[in-house]
C-alpha cells in the first residue's frame, strides 16, 4: 500500500508539472536543458568521447550518401513498395503471413514473413536489393561453412524483414542523437526520411487479422492472443522504440519540416505520430499475458511510445502520457501486471527471476532503464523497492570466472548485462546514494578488466545515462556455492580466476518458465570455460534441432530416464543457507554435492590439489538396468585409451543400437569398442595455443560398450568456447557409455575429470581400491599429492584399505609427500585413516581436519571428535578453521 501511495503522488505530480508542458521535447532520455551537461561529458569523460566519435563513425558513411542519393537508404526498408499491392490488412495463418488486402497512397511497411526463425541472416546492407517489390531477401546461412547469399522467399525468411528494418531504423535513431548534439541538419534530413517512410507505412496498416486464432487470439484490436501491433510477438513488436526515441529527438524538425502528403491528409505530425504510437500501447496492452518476462518486454517496447505522448489534455480522447504510465506504474489488468506485480515476481530470498538466466538477468536491467526514462519525466519508481538492487547482484551468482553466464535451460550463455549495474550507478549518482554507486562501479571495473563490458563503445543511450565511475573497492562478492531451488540449480566454485579457477554445476531441470528437461545434468570448468558444456547451438525454438539441444540429449547425464519431478539434495558442501549462497567453507581442498532425482543419484565432488591444479570426481548412479552415459566435451579430437595407456581401437557402426531418445538420430560418424576395464579419453583443444586438455578417467563395469560420435555444435556465439572450439557448424567429439543388463544404481558409472594445459597434467594415476552394491573408492594421485575418494549410500561402515575407516556420504584422505596432509567428511559419521580420525558425536558431520605448517586446524558445523597421531580422543565443538592448540 505504501508503495502504490508512493507512485500515486509521484503520478499526481507529474500530472501538475506536466500539464503545461505539452510540447517540451526531448523528453524520454535528456531534454534541451540537459545538452550543455552533455556535451561536457563527451568533452571531457574519455569513454563518452570515444564511444560518440565510434557513434559518429558507423552513421557517417550513411549520412554523407544521403546528401546526394536520398534513396539509397531508405530504398533499403521492407515496404510493400508496389503500388496495388500496398496492403493495408494482412493476414496471418498457422501464425505465419498469409496474403494482403487494400492499396494505400504510400508504401507501407511489411510484416515479417514468418513468426518463426530461420538458418539465415541478411546480407550486407550494400548487397539488399532497393525497392524490393516481393520481400524475398539475400540470405547468408549462421550454420554452414558455406557463406555464398541465396535468396530466400519472403515467406520463408522468418526475421529476416524484421532484422533489416531494425538495422536501418536504428540507424535513423543514432541520427537523431546526432542531431541533438551537433544540431547538423544533415542528420536530421538522413533521420526524418527514414522515419517518415516507416510512420506513413505504419500508418496505412491496421493490425494483422488471424481468422483462425493461431496466435491465440482474432488479431485485428481485439484483445488476447500473442501478437503485437506490427509482429507476430509483442515481445517482438520493437521498432517502434527507436522511432519513438527519433521523433523526440526531431520533434521540432518533424514539425517544421512536415512530410508533404500530410497536407492530403490535413495531418500534423504530431497527429499522425501519435495515433500510430498509441496502437503500438493500445495493442501492447492486450496482448501476451501478465506472467514472466513477455510482461516486461511488452513495457519495455511501449515505454518510449508512452513518453513520446502529448499531455491527456492534447487528445480528443483523453489518453496521453500520464494517462498511460499508471499501466506500468501501478495497474494491472486480465492481459498486463505493472510493476508491483513485476517486483512481486522476484524471489525475495534469493532475488532471482523465475526464469533460465538468459531471460532473468535481463528482466531486471529493463526494469531500470524505464525507471530511469520515468525519473526523467518526474516518476520515481525505483525509490523503496530494496529488492531492484537484490535482484541486480542477484545476476553476479550466475556467471562463471569469466563473467559469462552459466547455461541452462534456454539460452546461449554469453556475457552478463552489463546494463543493469551501470543503470543501478546512474540511479544511485542522482539520488547521492555513494554506496551503491560504489558497489556498483566494482562490478562495472571488474567486467572492464575482464574485458567482458568496453566502456569506450557505448550506445548513444548510455552515452546519456552513463556516469563517471567513482572510487570503488575491487573484489566482487564471491560465494563457493549457490543454489536456486527454484531452477533445480546448483553451482560449486573453488576460486574464481579464470587461470585456476575451479567450478562445476549440477541441474536436475523443469519445463516451463524457459528451463528445461536436463536429467541431472552436470558441466565442469577448466580456464573459465564450461569444458563439459550444455549444448546450446539451435537458431530458434522451431529449429530441427532444438529438441536435441534445448533437451536431455545435449546435455552430460545419463539416458533413459528422470526428466521430470523435484530434485532432492542429500548433502552439500558449501551448504547454501537462507537465499542463494553459503556463509560458510569447511574446506578450501573440497566440496560436493549429492542429488538424488527420481531413479538418478549424483555425486559430484571438487578436489583442489594445488593452487594451480585440481580435478572433479562424478558417481552417477541410476537405477534401470540399461543406461547410457552421454557425454560432450569441448574439443577437436577425443582419443580413447584402455587400463594399460594403449589406444582403444573403435569400429565404425552405423547403428547406436537404441531407441531411447529420438535425438540420437544426431549423433553422426559413431564407432564403437566393447571394453570392460578402466578406460581414458582425452579431449584436445588445439584452438588456443597452449593447447587445452580434459582427460576422464572411468572405472570399468562388466557389460559395457563405448561409442565415439560427433555430436552437433556447442555454440553459435564466438566468445563461450576457447578459440571457437565447436562453434557452429563444428561439431562436438562426445562419448557414449553404455551398459547393458546391469543395474546402474548398484553398478554406478564413475569418473574422475582433469582439465590442463599441455605440459602441466597433474594426475598420474587412478586406480580403483574397492566397490560393492553401495560404496565405491578409488586413490588419486598426483605429482605431489595422493587422495582416496569415497562415497557410499547407506549407512554401514567400511574399511577398504588397512588402518581405513568411513562411514558417510564422501570421505577424503589426502596425503602430501607421503605425509598426512588433511581429513575431509561430507556427511558422515566417521572418517579414519592411521591415528587419524573424525568422528560426529550424534547424527552426521561434515567437516574437515588440516596439518598446515605443523599446526593441525578443524572446520566441521556440528560437535565432533578428532583424534590425532598422538593422544586420545577428545570433543571439539562447532566451528570453522579452529586451530587445536
Amino acid at each position: 500500500m505504501k508503495y502504490r501511495l508512493l507512485i500515486l503522488s509521484f503520478v499526481l505530480f507529474f500530472i501538475q508539472s506536466q500539464a503545461q508542458q505539452t510540447k517540451n521535447h526531448p523528453r524520454i532520455f535528456t531534454s534541451k536543458e540537459d545538452r550543455a551537461e552533455l556535451l561536457h561529458k563527451i568533452e571531457n569523460e574519455s569513454w563518452a568521447k570515444q564511444s560518440w566519435n565510434k557513434l559518429l563513425e558507423d552513421i557517417e558513411v550513411h549520412v554523407n550518401r544521403h546528401v546526394t542519393d536520398p534513396e539509397w537508404m531508405v530504398s533499403r526498408l521492407a515496404m510493400y513498395w508496389k503500388d496495388g499491392e500496398r496492403y493495408t490488412q494482412c493476414y496471418i495463418k498457422n501464425q505465419n503471413w498469409d496474403y494482403g488486402e487494400g492499396n494505400a497512397p504510400v508504401p507501407t511497411v511489411r510484416l515479417p514473413g514468418m513468426r518463426t526463425w530461420n538458418d539465415y541472416v541478411n546480407v550486407p546492407l550494400e548487397d539488399r536489393i532497393p525497392y524490393n517489390e516481393s520481400g524475398d531477401l539475400l540470405g547468408i546461412s549462421r550454420s554452414s561453412a558455406d557463406k555464398t547469399p541465396v535468396l530466400i522467399p519472403y515467406k520463408e525468411t522468418g526475421h529476416m524483414i524484421r532484422q533489416n528494418n531494425m538495422e536501418i531504423l536504428q540507424l535513423a535513431e543514432q541520427a537523431a542523437f546526432a542531431y541533438y548534439i551537433t544540431q547538423e541538419e544533415k542528420y536530421a534530413k538522413f533521420s526524418s526520411d527514414i522515419f517518415w517512410t516507416w510512420l506513413l507505412g505504419i500508418y496505412y496498416m491496421n493490425p494483422p487479422l488471424d481468422p483462425e486464432q493461431s496466435t491465440k487470439g482474432p488479431g485485428g484490436y481485439e484483445p488476447g492472443g500473442i501478437m503485437g501491433y506490427y509482429d507476430y510477438e509483442v515481445i517482438h513488436d520493437d521498432r517502434q522504440a527507436p522511432m519513438a526515441a527519433t521523433y523526440d529527438f526531431l520533434y521540432d524538425y518533424l514539425n517544421n519540416n512536415p512530410h508533404k502528403h500530410l497536407s492530403q491528409i490535413n495531418k500534423k505530425t504530431v497527429d499522425v505520430a501519435g495515433e500510430v504510437f498509441k496502437r503500438f500501447i493500445e495493442i501492447g496492452l492486450v496482448r501476451g499475458g501478465k506472467k514472466g518476462n513477455w510482461n516486461v518486454n511488452r513495457y519495455r517496447h511501449i515505454m518510449n511510445s508512452i513518453l513520446a505522448l502529448e499531455s491527456n489534455e492534447f487528445y480528443e480522447d483523453g489518453k496521453g502520457r500520464e494517462y498511460y504510465i499508471p499501466f506500468y506504474t501501478e495497474k494491472s489488468g486480465d492481459h498486463y501486471a505493472g510493476l508491483p506485480e513485476i517486483m512481486a515476481n522476484y524471489d525475495k530470498e534469493t532475488g532471482l527471476w523465475p526464469e533460465s538466466p538468459g531471460y532473468a538477468s535481463g528482466m531486471i536491467p529493463f526494469v531500470l532503464e524505464m525507471g530511469l526514462k520515468l525519473y526523467k519525466s518526474g516518476v520515481n519508481t525505483l525509490d523503496g523497492n530494496p529488492i531492484i538492487t537484490k535482484a541486480t547482484l542477484a545476476n553476479l551468482g550466475w556467471l562463471d570466472a569469466r563473467g559469462n553466464l552459466v547455461v541452462f535451460g534456454d539460452m546461449r550463455g554469453g556475457p552478463a548485462n552489463m546494463s543493469a549495474f551501470e543503470f543501478l550507478l546512474t540511479y544511485s549518482v542522482w539520488e547521492n546514494d555513494s554506496e551503491t554507486a560504489k558497489k556498483m562501479a566494482t562490478v562495472i571495473r571488474k567486467n572492464m578488466a575482464a574485458n567482458q563490458h568496453d566502456r569506450t563503445a557505448l550506445d548513444w543511450e548510455e552515452i546519456i545515462f552513463n556516469q563517471p565511475l567513482p572510487d570503488s573497492g575491487s573484489d566482487l562478492p564471491f560465494h563457493n556455492a549457490a543454489y536456486s531451488k527454484f531452477h533445480r540449480h546448483m553451482i560449486l566454485r573453488n576460486g574464481n580466476d579464470e587461470e585456476n579457477g575451479l567450478m562445476f554445476t549440477l541441474y536436475g531441470g523443469k519445463k516451463n518458465s524457459h528451463l528445461t528437461e536436463n536429467g541431472l545434468a552436470m558441466q565442469f570448468y577448466g580456464k573459465g570455460f564450461a569444458l563439459a558444456p550444455d549444448a546450446s547451438a539451435y537458431e530458434s525454438y522451431w529449429s530441427s534441432d532444438a529438441g536435441y539441444h534445448r533437451g536431455i540429449m545435449g546435455s552430460n547425464t545419463i539416458v533413459p530416464g528422470y526428466r521430470v519431478g523435484d530434485i532432492k539434495v542429500n548433502a552439500m558442501d558449501p551448504m547454501v543457507d537462507n537465499g542463494f549462497y553459503n556463509s560458510k567453507v569447511t574446506s578450501e581442498n573440497c566440496s560436493f554435492a549429492d542429488v538424488s532425482a527420481d531413479e538418478k543419484r549424483r555425486l559430484v565432488a571438487m578436489v583442489r590439489t594445488s593452487k594451480t591444479t585440481g580435478y572433479y570426481v562424478d558417481v552417477f548412479r541410476s537405477d534401470q538396468k540399461d543406461n547410457d552415459f552421454v557425454h560432450h566435451n569441448l574439443g577437436n579430437s577425443v582419443t580413447l585409451k584402455n587400463d594399460a595407456n594403449e589406444p582403444l581401437s573403435l569400429a565404425s557402426t552405423n547403428d547406436l543400437g537404441t531407441k531411447y531418445d529420438k535425438f540420437y538420430a544426431f549423433f553422426k560418424n559413431a564407432k564403437k569398442v566393447n571394453y570392460t576395464k578402466d578406460f581414458k579419453a582425452t579431449w584436445d583443444i588445439n584452438a588456443v595455443s597452449p593447447a587445452l586438455h580434459v582427460d576422464m578417467w572411468m572405472m570399468g563395469q562388466e557389460n559395457r560398450e563405448i561409442f565415439k560420435v560427433d555430436a552437433p555444435p556447442t555454440t553459435l556465439r564466438s566468445d563461450v568456447t576457447p578459440g571457437q572450439v565447436n562453434k557452429s557448424p563444428e561439431t562436438t567429439p562426445t562419448l557414449i557409455v553404455r551398459q547393458n543388463g546391469i543395474n546402474g544404481k548398484d553398478h554406478p558409472f564413475v569418473s574422475v575429470f582433469e582439465s590442463y594445459e599441455t605440459g602441466k597434467k597433474a594426475i598420474q594415476n587412478i586406480k580403483t581400491l574397492e566397490t560393492s552394491k553401495n560404496f565405491v573408492s578409488i586413490a588419486v594421485t598426483s605429482k605431489e599429492s595422493t587422495q582416496i575418494i569415497l562415497n557410499a549410500i547407506d549407512d554401514e561402515v567400511y574399511k577398504p584399505a588397512k588402518k581405513l575407516k568411513f562411514q558417510g556420504t564422501i570421505g577424503i584422505v589426502s596425503e602430501k609427500n607421503n605425509e598426512f596432509e588433511y581429513l575431509y567428511l561430507g556427511d558422515g559419521k566417521v572418517l579414519q585413516k592411521e591415528n587419524y580420525k573424525i568422528e560426529a558425536v550424534n547424527g552426521t558431520i561434515t567437516a574437515e581436519l588440516k596439518l598446515v605448517n605443523g599446526t593441525y586446524y578443524y572446520s566441521s558445523n556440528k560437535p565432533l571428535l578428532i583424534k590425532l597421531i598422538k593422544g586420545k580422543t577428545k570433543e571439539y565443538p562447532a566451528g570453522y578453521d579452529i586451530e587445536i592448540k
